[in-house]
Formats: C-alpha cells, sequence, structure tokens
C-alpha cells in the first residue's frame, strides 16, 4: 500500500524564480486557461507545479489532479523528492510518487510523478481517467514502445474527455512530428539558462476542434 509522507528540506523561492520556465509562467497559464486539451513540454518541476498553485488560487472544489510520467522509476522518485522539497512539503502530501510495487501518496496528493507503465496499467481498469485533470508525459522523445502506446491511448481518450489536458515535455522534443500527430497544435519554447547547457523545452498545445480551449501548466 501507500506509504506514509516523508518530509525534506524548504522552499528556495527567489532561486526558483530565476529559472527560465518562471519567466515563461504567464504565457504558459494563459495557453492552458483558453483550451481543453494541451501538449506543452517544459520545466520538469515547475510546469506542473505552475498548473497545481494555479488550480489552488481557484474556486474551492477545482483543485488540478495532475499525473506526470517519467521514463524511469528512479526519475520518478527523484522528481517528486524534488518538488516537495521546493513546495517546503512532506513527500506524499500535496505530491507524491508511484512505481511499481512501491508509492509514497495519500488522498492529499494532486501531483503525482508516476512512471510510464503505471499510468498504462492505470488505463487498463479506468480507461477514462476519472477524476485527472491534466497528464504530463515527460521526456516524450525517448519514443519507447511503452510511450509510443499512450501516446495512441492518450490521443483516443482527448476525444472522449475534452475537458483533459494532455501536455507533452521533452528537452530534444521534435515538435514537428508530435504537433503534427496531435492535430497540428501550437507549441511553446521556453529557452534554457545562459549559465547552464544549451537545449530547449518545448511545450506543445493541442487543439482538437472549435469546442476546445487550451490552458497552460
Amino acid at each position: 500500500g501507500p506509504k506514509r509522507s516523508r518530509c525534506r528540506g524548504q522552499k528556495q523561492p527567489q532561486r526558483l524564480r530565476n529559472l527560465p520556465a518562471w519567466q515563461e509562467k504567464e504565457n504558459i497559464l494563459d495557453e492552458l486557461d483558453s483550451c481543453d486539451a494541451l501538449h506543452p513540454c517544459g520545466k520538469t518541476t515547475q510546469i506542473p507545479q505552475f498548473i497545481l498553485d494555479a488550480s489552488l488560487a481557484g474556486p474551492a472544489g477545482q483543485v488540478a489532479n495532475i499525473i506526470c510520467t517519467q521514463p524511469r522509476r528512479i526519475s520518478a522518485i527523484s522528481v517528486a523528492q524534488r518538488v516537495a522539497q521546493e513546495r517546503a512539503e512532506c513527500l506524499g502530501n500535496s505530491v507524491g510518487y508511484q512505481i511499481r510495487l512501491e508509492s509514497v501518496r495519500t488522498s492529499a496528493t494532486r501531483l503525482l510523478y508516476c512512471t510510464t507503465g503505471v499510468l498504462l496499467r492505470r488505463l487498463e481498469g479506468d480507461a477514462d481517467l476519472r477524476g485527472v485533470s491534466h497528464v504530463i508525459v515527460d521526456e516524450v522523445h525517448e519514443r519507447t514502445e511503452e510511450s509510443d502506446f499512450l501516446l495512441l491511448v492518450l490521443k483516443d481518450l482527448i476525444t472522449k474527455r475534452q475537458d483533459l489536458k494532455i501536455i507533452l515535455m521533452s528537452a530534444t522534443l521534435n515538435a514537428n512530428l508530435f504537433s503534427e500527430y496531435f492535430y497540428d497544435c501550437p507549441t511553446i519554447h521556453i529557452p534554457g539558462t545562459d549559465s547552464g547547457p544549451h537545449f530547449s523545452l518545448k511545450m506543445l498545445l493541442l487543439k482538437l476542434g472549435n469546442n476546445l480551449h487550451f490552458s497552460s501548466s
């Protein structure tokens, strides 16, 4: 069963606000608010928090329930730990993780990092992902059999659940390939930091039709 929450660390708000993703925060949130289905690629730790915090500041009873997939077990755990630390929370409160045979989450968890396989197994028993507001597929460029199958399932799901936001994230994403696959959706690009390696964070926004509107992570 789920493990109890774990406490780690303190917030570092000023350092976080210097991250490139923060410079695009309002743009990202504006895009997400105007859509029903979305595919962004961006900062693994920050964009899910943008979505969560925006929902916490909104109407009561409309708090986001976010699943963020990671290609490896260790990344699902380490990213969840990092985000909980940034929020000065215990791991398993608003932020948790789930991998095969292990999870740290509670009924209060609203941002769950998990492996691709965990989400696929959930979809077997819950094809509509009831109660989930956003699905973030991180490192989508890795193109494993599992991740490609997940994209196929999600592409079908958003035709049935137009309220569901789908976000694709990667530092090296072939944006055109995924944009074409998801109905020529627009993209958002976040530059890397000057002090770190030069790479891009890209965000794909999916629009299925006139009845859909985008929101942002």
